[in-house]
């Protein structure tokens, strides 16, 4: 009875339709959009989108009505609700069950003379940090209240001041994750989960944003967030750049390029990855190549290479279909190698409701465990985008 209703319980999670935040998906280069700035108010994506952005937004939904902007007003403002399902298991291992609830408010003041702020503050139930590492410890966000029945987190994930100097040129300064290559939603897939890209990773920064129709260039500087144990906090520099080949906003191709040092470790990461779109369909493809030093220590230089491939199906505007697969390695003293398998669905019924729903597979190469994972995902824009 018991493995009955583990079955059961897994079916219903996989029929159930997958879930992926509404927010800068990199899947919209299949319509020729070679990047974030078309539709979000930040040009790295995330975040609050523009009026433009709440036109595409609806148009890719199932409603697919107009929709309606508001009046001219400083302050755009929204709150996003996140609930997720999943449910995961190792060979020999019982099925354990998790239910995350995640409550995020956004916004963005304009200051005037091409200034804004912005800001995202986030508030869970469970937190959800990246592997903590013998040479790598995690981040976990700050608890707020805990009587040991419930207990509630808060963290603040974007926090910056930003100057519009062009058309094509931004400078901010402030908290917010990295630039990344393909920018994919999935915080916990290996090349940004082992590249300090996790949901809690803020750090402090300093980025230009220059852009024009086939290209786009993002140096950056960056120190400490401020949430990092003592002994990780890094500083460091990169830069993302990348071109549109063909000039039709179909067919990127960049480099994400980072150096960072902390007390215990020294990292240099290259980065090249693809976007490419083809009416309905598409690929992502990242291969990140890091390599750790230990100045402090006799541990020897190792190399870390983290791969994610997708190819996704859009069989409806309103309706994604993706096949994804990734692969780790790291170098001995801390030799990993992990093989991933996910099949993703994703639902925009709204631009106010998305559903998305994943079965995952990963294997252990060197111990040989397999563990399978199913997750459903909702993710809620309440009406609430009062513009003042």
């Amino acid at each position: 009875m018991k493995r009955a209703s583990t079955i059961a319980a897994t079916l219903v999670l996989v029929a159930g339709a997958a879930i992926r935040p509404a927010a800068a998906l990199p899947t919209m280069v299949r319509l020729g959009y070679t990047n974030c700035a078309s539709c979000h108010l930040a040009p790295q994506g995330g975040g609050l989108l523009n009026g433009y952005g709440r036109g595409i937004d609806e148009a890719q939904s199932l409603r697919a009505s107009e929709v309606e902007t508001p009046g001219a007003g400083r302050l755009l403002q929204d709150v996003r609700w996140i609930t997720l399902e999943q449910i995961t298991s190792s060979t020999g291992q019982p099925w354990t069950g998790l239910l995350r609830a995640r409550l995020m408010y956004r916004n963005a003041f304009d200051l005037g003379n091409g200034f804004r702020v912005s800001s995202i503050l986030s508030f869970e139930n469970v937190s959800a940090p990246r592997p903590s590492l013998s040479y790598e410890p995690s981040i976990n966000p700050a608890t707020l209240y805990d009587s040991g029945n419930m207990s509630l987190r808060g963290y603040v994930t974007n926090a910056l001041i930003s100057k519009r100097v062009t058309e094509n040129v931004e400078v901010s300064a402030g908290r917010d994750q990295l630039p990344t290559g393909v920018n994919i939603a999935d915080l916990s897939a290996f090349v940004r989960s082992r590249n300090r890209a996790g949901y809690y990773d803020a750090p402090s920064q300093v980025k230009l944003w220059w852009g024009g129709k086939r290209f786009q260039v993002m140096p950056y500087v960056f120190g400490p967030g401020g949430n990092e144990p003592k002994d990780a906090h890094e500083t460091g520099g990169g830069s993302l750049a990348e071109l549109d080949l063909l000039g039709k906003g179909r067919t990127i191709v960049g480099t994400n390029v980072l150096e960072g040092q902390d007390r215990n470790e020294h990292r240099t990461l290259v980065g090249p990855y693809v976007r490419l779109g083809f009416g309905r369909w598409g690929v992502l493809g990242e291969h990140d190549i890091t390599t750790r030093t230990a100045p402090l220590s006799s541990t020897k230089a190792f190399r870390q290479t983290a791969s994610y491939g997708q190819v996704f199906w859009a069989t409806r505007e309103w309706l994604v279909l993706s096949l994804i697969a990734e692969r780790l390695q790291v170098e001995s003293p801390f030799p990993e190698n992990l093989l991933a398998g996910r099949f993703e669905t994703a639902a925009r019924l709204s631009s106010n409701f998305t559903v998305t729903g994943s079965a995952r597979i990963q294997r252990n190469v060197i111990t040989g465990k397999v563990g399978p994972s199913a997750t459903v995902q909702i993710a809620m824009k309440p009406v609430f985008r009062p513009v003042w």
